[in-house]
């Protein structure tokens, strides 16, 4: 992951948060959020994405993380698809899904913020 798209990630996890939970944005949670992630090093960012991407996992609409949904096929590579039948199933699986994922980066943040607390708290005694 390069510097330009760190900020592209930074970006796009703040979008997430915003976008995603309703009335977000008055909270002074997204903000301190944004805050946050906008002052991770690449290093940092890259253990926060690795932890969110296996809490989000089962939000997939592939099923099982472990079974491979792709399959590649030459120089192709060949993607689920649904009947029509099923796309509000879908467009709602994926705004719940990203509901979800919002939730997540919330939740993993606050969590490495207790563990820095603990460690620190460790430390005094």
């Amino acid at each position: 992951m390069n510097d330009e798209h760190v900020e592209i990630i930074k970006t796009y996890m703040i979008r997430i948060v915003m976008e995603k939970i309703p009335k977000a944005k008055r909270w002074s949670v997204a903000k301190e959020f944004k805050s946050w992630i906008d002052g991770l090093s690449k290093e940092q960012l890259q253990i926060y994405l690795d932890r969110l991407r296996v809490l989000t996992q089962s939000l997939s609409d592939e099923g099982n993380p472990d079974q491979n949904q792709i399959k590649e096929t030459g120089t192709f590579i060949l993607f689920r698809t649904y009947s029509p039948a099923d796309s509000d199933k879908i467009e709602q699986l994926y705004r719940i899904g990203g509901e979800a994922t919002a939730y997540y980066a919330l939740a993993l943040w606050r969590s490495l913020q207790a563990e820095e607390l603990k460690k620190g708290l460790n430390r005094k005694s």
